[in-house]
C-alpha cells in the first residue's frame, strides 16, 4: 500500500508540474514517457527471462524465476499507464508527445503523410490493446502454471510450459519490436531503423538482470529466499548482465555504423543532433557510462561472486538504463517545438522526471508485491529445483 500511495502522489505531481510548466504539457508527456518505458521494459525483460528458462529447459534459475514471474503481474498496470498518458492524448489530437497526434504537423510534412495509414490514433489503440493482450495472456499463462504446480506438484507442468515457450517468445519478439517502433520511434515520425526494436530489447533484459539480482537480495535480507539464492546464482546473473553490456554496445553500434557509412540526410538527422551541439556531451557519456566502464567493471569473476559489489553495479547499470531511455526520448520534445533545435537545447532533466519514476516505479512496485503477497518467493512445485538448489559454477 505504501508503494501504491508513493505512486499515486508520484502521478499526481508529474501532473502538476506539467501543468504548471506551460509548454503545452510536452515537458509532462515526455517525462512520463521514459518513466513508463523504464519500468515497462524491466517487465519485458521479466517475460522474456521466463520464457527463455522453459524453453531451455534452464535448471540453475528456477530459485529465482518466481521473481521474474511477479515482476509480469505490472502488465495491466503498465497497459494503463500507456492508455491513459500516451494513446488518449493521441485520440484527442493532443501532441504531448507524438507530433503526429496533430493533423496539421501531418499536413505540413509529406513523409508522414505517407505514414498515415499506420501513424493514427485508431490504429495505435487497436495496435498497443493487442501488445498488451498478448503479454498478459503469456505471463498469466506461466505464472498461473507456476503457482498451480507448487500446489499439485504435477511435472507435466513444466513440459506443458516448456512446449508452449517457443512460440511464445515468437510472439513476444513481433509485438516487443513493433510496440518500440509505437512508442518510441514515432517521436520522429521522419525517421526509421529496423534494428531499433533489437536495440530496445537489449536495454530490456539488461536492465531486468540488474533489477532481478537486487530483488534477490532484498528478498533473501527478508529470510524468503535465505539459504536458497547462492553466490553461485548471482555468479550467473552477473555474467549475463556482462554479456548484455557488450550486446547492447553491438547493436547500438552497428545501428549506428549503418548509417555512417550510408550518409542519406533523411536518414542521419536522428543522430546528427544528438552528436553534435548540446547533446554531445551526453553522448559520450552514454558511450562511456553504458559501454566502456560497465564492461571493464563486470568482467571480473570476483565482482560477481560478491553480493555488494555486485548491487553496486545493478544500480550503476539502471541508471544508465535511464540516461539511455531519455537520450532517445528527450532530444525529440525541443525538435517537435515549433524553431526548436536539439542541437542548441540540450539535457534539461528536473523534478517533473523524478515525480514520473516515483509515480510509475510505485505503482510497478504495488503489482510487483501484489502478486508475491501470501505466495512462495520459490518456484517449490516445479521439479529442476534441486537441481537449482545444488547450482555450481565449473
Amino acid at each position: 500500500m505504501t508503494a501504491l500511495g508513493g505512486g499515486v502522489v508520484g502521478l499526481l505531481a508529474t501532473a502538476g508540474l506539467g501543468v504548471a510548466a506551460g509548454d503545452e504539457m510536452l515537458r509532462f508527456g515526455h517525462a512520463m514517457l521514459i518513466g513508463i518505458l523504464f519500468f515497462l521494459s524491466i517487465t519485458l525483460g521479466a517475460l522474456f527471462f521466463t520464457l527463455l528458462q522453459h524453453v531451455t529447459s534452464a535448471g540453475w534459475s528456477v530459485v529465482v524465476r518466481r521473481i521474474a514471474e511477479a515482476m509480469t503481474a505490472a502488465f495491466p498496470v503498465m497497459g494503463l499507464l500507456v492508455l491513459a498518458f500516451l494513446v488518449l492524448p493521441v485520440l484527442m489530437g493532443k501532441p504531448w508527445t507524438y507530433d503526429w497526434a496533430d493533423s496539421a504537423f501531418v499536413d505540413g510534412h509529406e513523409l508522414v503523410k505517407h505514414k498515415a495509414g499506420y501513424l493514427n490514433a485508431g490504429f495505435l489503440l487497436v495496435r498497443v490493446l493487442l501488445y498488451f493482450a498478448i503479454w498478459i495472456g503469456i505471463s498469466r499463462f506461466f505464472a498461473g502454471q507456476s503457482l498451480a504446480q507448487d500446489d499439485d506438484q504435477d511435472p507435466n507442468r513444466t513440459l506443458k510450459m516448456q512446449r508452449r515457450s517457443g512460440i511464445c517468445l515468437i510472439l513476444f519478439g513481433v509485438s516487443l519490436t513493433f510496440c518500440c517502433f509505437d512508442l518510441m520511434m514515432s517521436l520522429n515520425a521522419e525517421w526509421f531503423s529496423t534494428m531499433y526494436g533489437v536495440y530496445f530489447f537489449a536495454g530490456c533484459f539488461w536492465s531486468f538482470l540488474a533489477t532481478l539480482a537486487l530483488t534477490s537480495m532484498w528478498l533473501e535480507k527478508r529470510g524468503q529466499l535465505k539459504n536458497v539464492v547462492t553466490v553461485e546464482h548471482y555468479h550467473d546473473i552477473g555474467k549475463l548482465l556482462f554479456a548484455f553490456t557488450f550486446f547492447w554496445s553491438y547493436v547500438a553500434f552497428s545501428q549506428f555504423m549503418l548509417y555512417w557509412y550510408a550518409d542519406i540526410p533523411e536518414e542521419t538527422h536522428w543522430f546528427h543532433y544528438r552528436m553534435w551541439g548540446s547533446w554531445t556531451g551526453a553522448s559520450m557519456l552514454l558511450l562511456v557510462g553504458h559501454f566502456l566502464i560497465p564492461f571493464l567493471g563486470l568482467l571480473s569473476r570476483h565482482v560477481k561472486r560478491r553480493r555488494n559489489v555486485l548491487a553496486a553495479w545493478c544500480v550503476y547499470c539502471l541508471v544508465f538504463h535511464y540516461v539511455d531511455l531519455y537520450w532517445n526520448v528527450m532530444p525529440e520534445m525541443v525538435n517537435g517545438q515549433p524553431g526548436g533545435n536539439p542541437a542548441e537545447v540540450g539535457p534539461a532533466f528536473g523534478l517533473i522526471e523524478i515525480t514520473a519514476m516515483i509515480g510509475v516505479g510505485g505503482l510497478f512496485a504495488f503489482a510487483f508485491l501484489k502478486r508475491l503477497d501470501g505466495k512462495p518467493a520459490l518456484a517449490i512445485g516445479d521439479p529442476r529445483l534441486p537441481e537449482s538448489l545444488a547450482f555450481e559454477n565449473i
